[in-house]
């Protein structure tokens, strides 16, 4: 070896020789002269025999080594004990069976938890470390679990996380006190909620949104805990209340096309604005197309150019260029219904409802005869309209419009949103700019009921904050009698979660870790192409227990 010296440490081994073949270096060992029963742990000096054991150890600067040992078989003295002959234990060295030696096994799992498969194979190569991105994987899925034990969680957040959003979704659960994630399970369902809980009877607190289907769960399986529901999802469905009552005005808006002056060229007083141009062209009535559409060609007439008309009216551009072209708006073209649409088969169907004929099965029968080749959930879903009772409009349980005609922003000359005007009330008057400032203000003159949203917003945003569920009560009552529908529902939403949204006030835990473990958990997902199934997601995701 020349003049290199080598610290092997190989704990309860004799260093017998150290040898270089073209693989690597190669150090002979052998086991000491006595070895304890693992049954009965009584010494035994009898050795029976030897045999030979090959397992791979830490590299010597980037060269790979292999540990040839030879192993004692023993025979146990002891006559009571159940074994005769037992082989030498090297805990301190390799596990049975192990073909890698207990450091170069962490070693594995520590990279195989910070990179995955290939790239931990790749990384392992270039510091002289045999292992495959198989091997990396099932050292990594062996070792994981948790540092703390199941007495020490106290604390944990629940929230689901999207194999595909829209189709399928995975359920996390994290310790909130000490900041790990605990478990990912590969679905979301009270049925798997409630049957982890179960395995986990000392928790006190679970922190979750306002999903029903957790609260379900967790009620069931941990009726002990307390339920505590996220502070951010709570003011987001305070929000989505705001803006649904502002939404009211969509439909006039769209019927009526406001008026946006621009205080400088009395000639465009009466110009009119579209607030949402591509859906409003799909969604609008022929006759506020037919407007537009003139709008448009005076426009051009009198020298504007398609750009300037599209910036002025709120279109697209495409729009514009396209009507610019055409004397008159052309009628919409209504595709016909294919063979596989229920509806191209609309008139015999209603005749053979109106005979009594309902049966479904039986229709799709009939209507494959006359050449339907769609299929029967499609059929179905098209006549249970026909089974539903009309609808009973009752005028006096619509949500009331807030505003007349939705105010413009001071600056631009548009309708301001009602996404935007939610937002900004609920926005405390310190954390607006200038512009958001003069929004609210314009929307204050405009209806004295978004000055008692914003008032009851800015009070329950303080109650969230404050501490003290008494608060809380008042806020509810206040709320129910302020005349304004979506906080009088906002309140009766709340009141049948009162218990977990009393425990987000009087309690410092949310779900804000949870979400940044999902993101962790997403970005870890997307690093493995979308290709890792629940048991790797859950290794790589969950701390690793190391040795000091």
């Amino acid at each position: 070896m020349g003049q290199k010296s080598i610290r092997l440490g190989l704990g309860d081994l004799r260093l017998i020789s150290v040898s270089r073949s073209s693989t690597g270096w190669v150090i002979g060992a052998q086991g000491q002269d006595r070895a304890a029963c693992p049954r009965c742990r009584t010494l035994s000096h009898s050795r029976h025999s030897f045999y030979r054991r090959r397992v791979r150890d830490l590299p010597i600067q980037g060269v790979p080594v292999l540990i040839d040992l030879k192993v004692s078989r023993w025979r146990c003295r002891n006559v009571g004990c159940e074994g005769k002959i037992f082989v030498e234990r090297l805990p301190r060295v390799a596990s049975a069976h192990a073909r890698k030696s207990e450091r170069l096994a962490e070693i594995v799992r520590l990279l195989g938890h910070a990179a995955g498969g290939r790239p931990a194979e790749r990384l392992a190569s270039r510091l002289g470390l045999v292992a495959s991105r198989d091997t990396v994987l099932r050292h990594l899925k062996r070792s994981v679990s948790w540092s703390g034990g199941d007495s020490q969680l106290r604390v944990v957040g629940i929230d689901d996380w999207a194999w595909r959003k829209g189709h399928s979704y995975g359920t996390i659960v994290v310790d909130l006190e000490r900041r790990n994630v605990v478990d990912v399970l590969p679905d979301r369902s009270a049925a798997s909620i409630e049957a982890w809980l179960r395995n986990h009877p000392r928790i006190e607190f679970i922190a979750r949104d306002r999903d029903g289907l957790y609260a379900d769960g967790a009620k069931r399986g941990a009726p002990q805990a307390g339920q505590i529901a996220d502070r951010f999802h709570i003011v987001q469905n305070l929000r989505v209340s705001i803006e649904r009552q502002l939404s009211r005005l969509e439909r006039p808006i769209r019927g009526a096309m406001p008026v946006a002056s621009s205080g400088q060229d009395s000639s465009r007083d009466d110009e009119q604005r579209s607030e949402k141009p591509a859906r409003q062209i799909r969604l609008a009535g022929r006759d506020v197309q037919q407007r537009l559409f003139h709008k448009v060609r005076s426009m051009y007439e009198d020298g504007g150019t398609a750009s300037a008309i599209a910036l002025e009216l709120g279109l697209h551009r495409r729009i514009v260029g396209k009507w610019i072209r055409l004397e008159a708006l052309p009628e919409r073209n209504r595709m016909t219904p294919k063979d596989s649409t229920p509806s191209r088969f609309h008139i015999f169907l209603e005749r053979r409802w109106a005979e009594g004929f309902r049966n479904v099965r039986g229709l799709l029968r009939e209507v494959q005869v006359l050449g339907y080749t769609g299929c029967y959930s499609r059929l179905a879903a098209f006549l249970s309209a026909w089974r539903r009772p009309a609808k009973v409009e009752n005028p006096s349980s619509e949500i009331p419009a807030t505003f007349g005609v939705m105010p413009c922003d001071p600056d631009s000359g548009s309708a301001i949103s009602p996404i935007v005007a939610a937002a900004l009330c609920l926005q405390p008057r310190r954390l607006l700019t200038r512009r958001q400032l003069a929004k609210v203000e314009v929307l204050k003159e405009a209806s004295p009921d978004f000055v008692r949203m914003r008032a009851l917003a800015m009070q329950f945003r303080g109650v969230l904050r404050g501490g003290r569920a008494d608060k809380l009560e008042d806020w509810i009552r206040d709320a129910k009698s302020s005349g304004v529908y979506a906080m009088q529902r906002f309140a009766q939403t709340i009141q049948r979660d009162i218990a977990a949204i009393r425990n987000a006030v009087v309690t410092p835990w949310s779900n804000g870790q949870t979400e940044g473990q999902i993101n962790r958990l997403k970005a870890l997902k997307r690093a493995m192409y979308g290709r890792a199934g629940a048991e790797l997601l859950r290794a790589r995701i969950l701390p690793i227990a190391t040795t000091s």
